[in-house]
This record gives C-alpha cells, structure tokens and sequence, in this order.
C-alpha cells in the first residue's frame, strides 16, 4: 500500500565508456496535497530525447501536463471513499485557480460546459492524451454524463476528454499514466 508520500524510482544510464549503469535510486515526492491521495512524476521529457545518455532527467517543466511532442509517466493513488465534491465541500465546478490548487490539471475547456454526475468539483480536460493503467483497487472515471469503473488491469484512453475520478471503494485506486501532450482546441461545439 502507498503511503501518499514518495515513491522510489530508479533511473538507468550510460557511464563514459557506454556500460549500461543505475545512474539514481531515490525516492520522489508526491505532487499533490495528501488528502487527495498520491500523484507522483515519475519521469517527464518536454521535448524528444536522445540516447545513449547519461540518465539525466530530461528539461520537462513543473506543469503536469507536458506540451505537445512531451511525455510525462505519473503514478496516482486515490484513497479509499476519494470523492472530490466531498474534499472540495462542493458539487460546483471550480474555478481554474481552485483546482490548481487542490493538484488538479490545467483545463483547455470554456467554463460551465460539463455536466453534474458526483465527482463534478474536479472535472477537467487536459491537452493531452493519457494512457491509464487501473493497477489495483478500483476506481469510477467521470465523464460528463457517463461513468466508467475500472478494475486492475483494466486501461482507458483519455483523448482530452472532460472528466473527474472517484474511489467508491474501500481500499486505494492505484493506476499508472503516460500522459503525451497534445494539440488541443476546447471542448467540439454540439
């Protein structure tokens, strides 16, 4: 079980004469505030990288939606009964700064444009393209009028799409992301 803290990760590289080495093992911390659960960086590039290297992490910004062409690897844990609106203390759409706050991503999106399922206070879209790995626990992605349950194994596909998570379960949502930045022009008009 994770602790919402730090997670380890060990990053590989290549000395000077070119040998396969463990450049770093250390533990990195999480980048969201401890009641919304865990959301570590694992590993994040804003533009293409080269290799061999030397294990350096690549130039990647803070933001953890990475720009178009970039790649970010995020693990996220979102405790047991993790219900936005509750942590929020509202069932309202926040504005953007709010949800900076509270560890939430960027949203390309104009305001008021989603719908009022449970979960709403986080729902937000990202321009990228995530791919999402339900490890284990279980957790609801949360769509404007749709709700999907994930279970281990499960992947989902997120194509810039307005949505927020909730954990309806007794136990941790575990799930990994590889999130690749994307163009993205706001939510198509209906």
């Amino acid at each position: 079980m994770t602790d919402y803290e730090t997670i380890r990760r060990v990053v590989t590289g290549h000395d000077s004469s070119g040998k396969a080495i463990v450049v770093a093992d250390e533990q990195v911390p999480s980048v969201a505030p401890p009641e919304f659960g865990g959301r570590w960086a694992v590993w994040a590039a804003d533009a293409t990288v080269s290799l061999p290297d030397d294990g350096t992490a690549p130039a990647a910004g803070t933001s953890q939606v990475p720009p178009p062409g970039g790649v970010k690897v995020l693990e996220l844990a979102f405790p047991p009964k993790y219900n936005p609106d509750a942590l929020l203390d509202t069932t309202e759409l926040l504005d953007p700064e709010s949800l900076a706050r509270a560890g939430f991503m960027v949203d390309p999106n104009p305001r008021g444009s989603y719908g009022s399922l449970p979960g709403v206070a986080g729902m937000h879209a990202t321009a990228t393209v995530d791919l999402v790995l339900q490890l284990s626990g279980e957790s609801v992605f949360i769509m404007e009028d749709t709700e999907v349950h994930l279970k281990p194994g499960d992947w989902l596909v997120i194509n810039g799409v307005v949505h927020s998570w909730r954990n309806d379960g007794d136990e941790p949502a575990k799930l990994l992301g590889v999130t690749v930045g994307a163009e993205h022009r706001g939510i198509p008009k209906r």
